[in-house]
C-alpha cells in the first residue's frame, strides 16, 4: 500500500508540473478599434515624441508644412501594415523557441493485483518506466538554423514594408501636389477663355464674326470648366488617399498645410547616385536580403529532411516490483527505414530550394531592369523639361511683347488673351513633364530602396544595414 501511494503521488506531482501557463483571452472590439483609428492626429503628443526620438529638430515643432519626411515619420508611427509586419516578426521569433525545444521524456506506470498469493508473497505488481527520446543527425540544430533564417527574413520584411509605405506615401503626396497645380492652371485657363468668349460675343453682336467661331470658343470654355470642376472634385479624394497612405483618417489631413517642395525638387543628372551605389542596391536591397534569408531557410529545410533519414532513438529504462521481486529493465526503440528513406520530403525540399534560387534570380534581374528604365526615363524627362522651359520662356517673352503692343495700340485685347492662353498651355505641358520626371525619380528610389535626397529614414528593424 505504501508503494501504491508513493507511485500515485509521484504521478500527480509530474502532472502538476506540466501546467506552467494559463490562457488569457484578448478579444477584439471593433468599435474600440475604430475609435482608436479615428482619433489619430498629426497633433498628438505621442507622434511628436516619436518624431523627436527619430532626430527631428525640436525647433521645427510644431510642423507648419508637412513634407515627405514629416509625413513619412507619421506613417511609420501610425500605419497598420507596420504593426502587422512586427507581429509576423514576433511569430517568427516564437517559431525559433519551438524549433529549439527538446522533446520531453515520457513516463508510464501501472499497478496489477494478483488474485492468488502463496507463501506470503505480495499480490501486487507495481511498475513504471521512462521514455527518453534522443534526436540524431543534429536535427534540433538544423531546425534552429532554419527558424533563425525565417526570423531574419521576417525582420527584414519590416524594413521592406516600411519602404513600401514610404513609396506609396510619396506617390500619393505627388498626386496631391499635381492636383493643386492643375487646379491653379485650369482656373487661369478658364478665366482667360471666359474673357475670350465675352470679347467674341461683343464682336458677334457687331456682326464681325460668325456664330461658328463664337460657338467654338464657348465649347472650349465649357470643356475647361468641366476639367476644373473634375480636378476640384478629385482633390478631396486624393487628400483622403494621402491620409490613408500615412495611416491617418481623412479628417486628420483635410486641413493640413503640405509642403509642395517634392514636385519641384529635381536633381541634376550629375547628382544621381554613382554606378557603385546603384550596384550596391543589387546586393543589399531589402527584398534581396529577405530572399537570401528565405533561400538559406530552404537549404536548412533540405538539410533537415536529409537528417531525418537517421531514425531517432528512444531509450526506455524501467523498474517493477513484481510480487516481492525487484526488476530493472532497459528498452530501445527506433523506426527502421525499410519501406522508404524519406525520399519524397527530400525531393520536395530540394525543389523548394531551387524555387527560392530562381525567385532570387528573377528579383535581381527585375531590379536591374528597374534601375535602367528609371534612369532612361529620368534623362528623357530632364530633356523634355528643358525643352518645355525654353518654349515657356519664349511664350512669356511673346506675351510681354504683345502686352506692350497692346498698350501702344498695335494689338487688340483678343490677341493678348490668345497669347496668354498659349502660355497657360505651355505651363500645363511643363507640369506634365515635371510629373514624369518625379515618377522616374520615385522609380529610381524604389530600385535603390533609399531616398535620393539622403534623408535618414526612421530606425526600423531591417533597414539600417549599410550598403556595401
Amino acid at each position: 500500500n505504501h508503494k501504491i501511494q508513493f507511485l500515485a503521488l509521484a504521478i500527480a506531482s509530474l502532472l502538476g508540473a506540466c501546467a506552467t501557463q494559463t490562457y488569457v483571452p484578448q478579444p477584439i472590439t471593433p468599435a474600440q478599434s475604430e475609435a482608436g483609428i479615428r482619433a489619430r492626429s498629426l497633433d498628438s503628443v505621442e507622434l511628436r515624441d516619436y518624431m523627436l526620438a527619430q532626430g527631428y529638430p525640436q525647433a521645427s515643432l510644431p510642423v507648419t508644412a508637412w513634407g515627405l519626411h514629416e509625413l513619412t515619420l507619421a506613417a511609420f508611427f501610425y500605419h497598420p501594415q507596420l504593426d502587422l509586419a512586427r507581429a509576423r516578426l514576433r511569430e517568427a521569433q516564437a517559431a525559433m523557441v519551438v524549433a529549439g525545444a527538446k522533446a520531453n521524456p515520457g513516463v508510464a506506470a501501472g499497478v496489477e493485483h494478483h488474485s492468488r498469493s502463496e507463501g506470503g508473497i505480495s499480490p501486487w505488481t507495481l511498475g513504471f518506466s521512462f521514455d527518453i527520446p534522443i534526436e540524431t543527425g543534429g536535427k534540433r540544430a538544423i531546425r534552429i538554423e532554419q527558424a533563425s533564417h525565417l526570423s531574419e527574413a521576417a525582420r527584414i520584411e519590416i524594413g521592406q514594408t516600411a519602404w513600401q509605405v514610404r513609396r506609396d506615401l510619396r506617390d500619393r503626396l505627388l498626386d496631391d501636389h499635381v492636383a493643386n497645380e492643375q487646379i491653379t492652371v485650369l482656373q487661369t485657363e478658364t478665366n482667360i477663355r471666359g474673357e475670350i468668349v465675352q470679347m467674341l460675343e461683343t464682336r458677334y453682336a457687331a456682326g464681325l464674326i460668325s456664330s461658328t467661331e463664337l460657338g467654338s470658343a464657348r465649347l472650349q470654355l465649357q470643356s475647361a470648366q468641366q476639367q476644373l470642376q473634375a480636378a476640384q472634385g478629385r482633390s478631396a479624394e486624393l487628400r483622403a488617399q494621402l491620409a490613408a497612405a500615412a495611416g491617418l483618417p481623412a479628417p486628420a489631413l483635410a486641413t493640413a498645410k503640405l509642403d509642395p517642395a517634392l514636385l519641384h525638387a529635381l536633381p541634376a543628372w550629375e547628382q544621381l547616385p554613382a554606378e557603385a551605389n546603384q550596384r550596391a542596391a543589387l546586393l543589399n536591397r531589402l527584398d534581396l536580403r529577405a530572399a537570401l534569408a528565405r533561400y538559406a531557410a530552404a537549404e536548412s529545410a533540405l538539410q533537415l529532411e536529409i537528417a531525418k533519414q537517421r531514425p531517432n532513438i528512444t531509450l526506455s529504462p524501467g523498474y517493477s516490483f513484481d510480487q516481492g521481486d525487484n526488476r530493472w529493465s532497459l528498452g530501445l526503440s527506433l523506426i527502421l527505414a525499410l519501406l522508404n528513406k524519406n525520399e519524397g520530403p527530400i525531393a520536395a525540399a530540394s525543389a523548394r530550394r531551387d524555387t527560392e534560387a530562381a525567385s532570387f534570380d528573377v528579383l535581381q534581374a527585375s531590379i536591374i531592369a528597374e534601375q535602367e528604365q528609371a534612369l532612361a526615363k529620368y534623362r528623357a524627362a530632364l530633356d523634355e523639361i528643358a525643352a518645355a522651359e525654353r518654349a515657356l520662356q519664349s511664350l512669356r517673352q511673346q506675351q510681354a511683347l504683345t502686352a506692350r503692343q497692346f498698350e501702344a495700340g498695335y494689338s487688340d485685347r483678343l490677341e493678348l488673351a490668345g497669347v496668354r492662353l498659349e502660355t497657360v498651355s505651355a505651363e500645363r505641358h511643363l507640369l506634365s513633364r515635371r510629373v514624369k520626371a518625379q515618377q522616374a525619380l520615385g522609380m529610381l528610389e524604389d530600385a535603390l530602396q533609399q531616398p535620393l535626397d539622403e534623408t535618414l529614414l526612421p530606425d526600423l528593424p531591417g533597414m539600417k544595414e549599410p550598403h556595401a
